[in-house]
């Protein structure tokens, strides 16, 4: 019996400049405007960036559900850093993995995701990209093996 849980997606042709999935983002049911121990399951999109150093979620995502921020990070970017707000929530993949207290930073802007999920995750991981006969499959486990995959060892 496998000791991890993993998935695999084929990216269609139009959508293969960027890796997002769905996942249910779990969060907290607020009981007089503070999160209970019961947690809601919501459908959303998530990006997966090597380029981000931590999770976030985006603020429309935040405000619709009303989610509670409790602190506060530096983002820095090429425009320059702001204060952003951080929210804990806790993510199920597609192989059915929870990954919980994820702390997402607040992103803005309009894009066809409601998470990123950043490097402060996918290092826990391990994840593959092939194009084999000219199609693009992404491969996702949990928690990572033990062995490194090696591309130069096929000959």
């Amino acid at each position: 019996m496998a000791d991890f849980a993993a998935f695999s997606i084929r990216l269609p042709d139009n959508k293969r400049k960027s890796i997002i999935i769905d996942v249910e983002i779990l969060v907290p049911v607020p009981v007089q405007n503070y999160p209970h121990d019961q947690k809601i399951a919501l459908k959303a999109r998530a990006l997966i960036d090597t380029g981000a150093s931590r999770s976030a979620i985006s603020a429309t995502f935040a405000r619709r559900v009303n989610l509670i921020s409790y602190e506060r990070c530096t983002i820095r970017m090429a425009k320059g850093e702001y204060l952003s707000p951080v929210y804990t929530v806790d993510i199920m993949f597609p192989h059915q993995v929870l990954a919980e207290n994820i702390k997402a930073a607040e992103f803005t802007g309009k894009h066809n995701f409601d998470f990123i999920i950043g490097m402060d995750f996918l290092l826990t991981t391990d994840m593959a990209l092939t194009n084999a006969g000219g199609i693009t499959v992404f491969s996702f486990r949990s928690p990572p093996g033990n062995a490194h995959i090696d591309f130069t060892l096929e000959k």
